[in-house]
């Protein structure tokens, strides 16, 4: 799941780091994310991992870093089932 995630924040969006080199708790907001990309980037999420977030999960808080993104992944489906759809 990280791997994916990864994939999509270097292809969605224009940070100050790749995405292999950014902290799981690191601030994606602090390294240049803007409102408009985190919208970008959550539709991404939701594509590429076939979920609809609820609204309660379209915030700020949400694409604030890479473990908050699984974090929110996790809350819809349990992690066992992220790990057998890899």
């Amino acid at each position: 799941m990280m791997t994916a995630i990864r994939s999509l924040i270097d292809r969605e969006l224009a940070l100050a780091l790749p995405a292999a080199e950014i902290a799981p708790r690191a601030d994606l907001y602090a390294l240049g994310l803007t409102s408009f990309e985190a919208v970008r980037l959550l539709l991404a999420i939701e594509r590429e991992f076939h979920v609809e977030l609820p609204q309660e999960m379209l915030t700020r808080e949400t694409a604030r870093s890479i473990e908050a993104i699984v974090r929110a992944l996790c809350a819809l489906r349990p992690a066992e089932e992220w790990r057998e759809a890899a």
